[in-house]
């Protein structure tokens, strides 16, 4: 064991990202400060927000009644985001290493995970409000409780995803029994509300039932995760995928046959599916189309117009995330289009059309589910995404000319430092904050918020999908004059 914890600080002491700039560093230390500061500042004043939304009951037990909501978002965020601890198990297969031993260290390294322990910034200083004054078991026993279904998820997350590769399709049972579950919350919220309180509660009281059956049902995932662990050692190394797609899909050809664009379009497919990093931001659309409107679902009437900043991320798809790496994507990529005579204006034209058209393919169902649970979003969905689609693409096309930055294309899509640099988060941080601009024109008109952001953004992206040709001569100008010293500074890399 001692051997495997040393191999494992060498092995993050030698990465990629240790040696990274410590300006970048320091800039994401201080955003995880502001994120840790607010969700603590939320955890403080929620018994003051539950005690309005729900006045007939005490906060504690208000909360309780969410406890389901949260931790059903919690497991989502997960089977997104987690990822079994790194470990090339394959090296110690010629030695005298138990397999069960290298099993139960990669579990044990999981629970050292960040997403086991995000929740407690808001879940402690809520109980030392709420439960604290009335008992302080109480308050051990809600922590402990919290604990276990953290447990329970991350127990769930780590035996799906370190399954041997032939056993996946056995889990294609849970994709009903989730559906199931998603439609008895919709028909019968009010009762799953009343049993996550029960279970709350049971909690608060020391009951040693509430306790043992989420601790079995921990032990229980985690044993059968060990079981799996040391079954597909020889296939699983808590590495990405190095499957390449070919190019020889319906999609691909569907692509091919569009007479102007159909081979740029056709590349453009194969870059966003052939690599783990692009596919995985690419299979988060279904869940994106689904929980936006679930999540306006449960903020019922609060004014929607003060997340507009969040819309940048969401309105224009696949090409948010996508657009300023477009001509670094992949380092012999950059070579192709850096050293060939292609008509860079088409070029990019091609990928402004494919990634705006993406993303008015995600917007459609959207709008659609949002007509019944919340219409009033509707405005402002569609107005942010003509403005993602029209002066936010062309910025991030713009920005993009200068990101000479090699990017490994098997790595995961998300919390993924390689590839990172403080300019790229800056131009992130640029973009979501634009619609300062936005709220203070829509300000001044005499119409309600979301009517004001809707006019503002959809006139300002029309304008730019208007004028699309000038300013994407203008970046295929800017990216021709400068790409062989472009090239030179990337392949120095």
């Amino acid at each position: 064991m001692k051997m495997l914890l040393r191999h494992t600080w060498l092995g993050f002491r030698r990465s990629h990202y240790f040696e990274r700039s410590m300006g970048l560093k320091l800039l994401m230390l201080i955003v995880g400060f502001f994120i840790a500061g607010y969700l603590l500042l939320f955890g403080l004043f929620l018994p003051l927000i539950l005690a309005n939304v729900f006045p007939d009951r005490p906060p504690h037990e208000s909360f309780f009644s969410l406890l389901w909501l949260i931790y059903a978002g919690d497991l989502m965020l997960r089977l997104f985001m987690q990822k079994p601890p790194k470990q090339l198990v394959q090296a110690y297969m010629g030695l005298p290493v138990k397999r069960r031993m290298l099993a139960r260290f990669i579990l044990v390294r999981s629970w050292f995970s960040l997403y086991n322990y995000y929740l407690f910034l808001i879940l402690v200083p809520f109980y030392l409000r709420t439960l604290l004054p009335i008992s302080g078991a109480a308050f051990w026993y809600a922590l402990l409780g919290s604990f276990l279904l953290a447990g329970i998820n991350h127990s769930i997350v780590m035996w799906i995803k370190t399954r041997p590769g032939g056993q996946a399709k056995n889990l294609l049972f849970l994709l009903p029994l989730a559906a199931i579950m998603v439609l008895l919350g919709a028909l019968y919220p009010e009762k799953l509300m009343d049993a996550s309180r029960q279970l709350g509660l049971a909690f608060t009281s020391g009951d040693t039932l509430a306790f043992i059956i989420p601790a079995a049902i921990v032990i229980s995932l985690q044993a059968l995760t060990s079981r799996g662990l040391q079954r597909a050692f020889y296939e699983w190394q808590g590495e990405e995928s190095l499957y390449i797609h070919t190019g020889t899909g319906r999609l691909d050809r569907f692509f091919g046959r569009f007479p102007e664009y159909g081979l740029y379009w056709e590349l453009e497919w194969q870059l966003l599916t052939r690599n783990r990093r692009a596919s995985g931001v690419l299979k988060q659309i279904p869940f994106t189309i689904i929980g936006i409107p679930l999540l306006f679902y449960f903020m019922g009437d609060e004014d929607i117009t003060t997340y507009t900043y969040l819309f940048v991320l969401i309105a224009g798809g696949h090409g948010f995330n996508y657009l300023q790496y477009a001509y670094s994507w992949e380092s012999r990529y950059f070579d192709w289009i850096a050293t060939r005579q292609i008509d860079m204006h088409k070029f990019i034209r091609a990928k402004y059309y494919f990634h705006t058209g993406l993303g008015f393919l995600q917007l459609l169902p959207l709008l659609l589910i949002l007509a019944f649970v919340n219409p009033t979003v509707i405005w402002l969905m569609a107005g942010m995404f003509f403005y993602v689609t029209g002066p936010i693409f062309a910025f991030l096309l713009n920005a993009g000319v200068k990101n000479s930055t090699r990017i490994d294309p098997n790595k995961r899509a998300s919390f993924n430092m390689e590839g990172t640099s403080g300019t790229l988060f800056l131009t992130i941080l640029v973009s979501m904050l634009s619609v300062i601009a936005v709220m203070i024109v829509a300000f001044f008109l005499p119409f309600s918020s979301p009517v004001n952001v809707f006019i503002v953004t959809t006139i300002t992206g029309i304008l730019f999908m208007i004028f699309h040709r000038s300013w994407i001569r203008t970046i295929a100008l800017r990216f021709t004059k400068q790409k062989y010293n472009l090239l030179s500074k990337y392949r120095e890399k």
